[in-house]
């Protein structure tokens, strides 16, 4: 399990040999303790099929957008990026769950959902949402384009950046040794320490001067709750590579792609790949960002920012 996190995330995961004695290891918060002391006045919560319970914002209003979080991550990973977005429209964001503050899952709560791009649906049917534009980035972009497949008439617009469309599993991303010795004591204590995240963010990011400690902090305060044994339950994953090929055969919506030309784990190629697979979309834009890595949104919000809203302007 932890491998396969270290993937899509890796996609997600690291910590800082700069550190001159080894950190404490972390213990498990429970996620009454998190919600207390992370919560949002902003934060809703409500309850899809099998009491999955999600934490959600709603904010803004006009044209509804829909942004979708990457592995290991919450919806507040998006706030810079919301505060542009937020003043010309509708902004929904959700923790999929296990992760952030969302509910935990159970087999049957899994099933009772049905799948990731339902949990999707039925998250905008409860607040009465009609049509969206997705965002999503890394396995977030994923999920995005399995609803926009799922759901074409619910879907303006798609954008995704460094998102997963060939099987992760095959991907060898190279770790730095700061990386290596952060999973190595990650897996003997059982959760990640606060270098680690720095690490993780040194690794994954263009320009490690743009890493803030709230960033760190963030990371490292959400995932102090642990990774749930259904962690991956109702994530869009691309392991099955004919089911994943299928849905991006049918994305008819615009689609812009940002892509970090600096990523260690998705390298420009896979960005390549992933604009021809969407060859059905009605148009198609690709914008290379070369300074960035793995999170565009998260390690330059304002120029993703406006990238987004340009491009909205223009499919509208």
């Amino acid at each position: 399990m932890r491998r396969l996190i270290s993937l899509v995330a890796a996609l997600c995961a690291v910590a800082t040999g700069a550190a001159a004695q080894p950190a404490p290891a972390p213990s498990p918060v429970p996620l009454a303790e998190l919600r207390a002391k992370l919560g949002n006045p902003a934060d809703r919560y409500l309850k899809i099929a099998g009491g999955v319970e999600l934490r959600y914002r709603d904010e803004g209003k006009g044209p509804v957008l829909l942004l979708l979080h990457g592995s290991r991550s919450t919806l507040s990973s998006w706030d810079p990026v919301v505060a542009k977005l937020v003043k010309h429209y509708r902004v929904v964001r959700f923790d999929q769950p296990p992760q952030g503050l969302s509910g935990p899952l159970t087999k049957d709560a899994i099933a009772a959902v049905g799948s990731p791009e339902d949990m999707v649906r039925q998250f905008l049917d409860a607040l009465k949402i009609d049509r969206v534009s997705v965002l999503g980035t890394s396995s977030g972009g994923t999920l995005a384009y399995y609803f926009a497949a799922t759901y074409p008439d619910r879907v303006n617009g798609l954008v995704l950046s460094n998102t997963p469309s060939d099987p992760v599993n095959g991907l060898k991303p190279v770790l730095t040794p700061e990386m290596t010795a952060a999973n190595a004591r990650a897996k003997a204590n059982g959760l990640e320490d606060r270098p680690y995240w720095r690490t993780y963010f040194e690794w994954l990011w263009g320009d490690k001067g743009r890493i803030t400690e709230d960033q760190v902090s963030a990371y490292f305060n959400y995932n102090l709750r642990g990774i749930d044994a259904n962690y991956t339950g109702l994530q869009a994953l691309t392991a099955n590579r004919e089911v994943t090929m299928a849905r991006l055969a049918g994305v008819k919506a615009p689609v812009l792609i940002i892509w970090g030309m600096r990523d260690p784990v998705l390298p420009p190629y896979l960005g390549e790949k992933l604009d021809g697979y969407l060859a059905n979309a009605r148009t198609r834009s690709f914008v290379a960002l070369e300074d960035v890595g793995h999170y565009p949104p998260v390690e330059v919000p304002d120029r993703y920012a406006r990238l987004v809203l340009a491009w909205l302007e223009g499919i509208r």
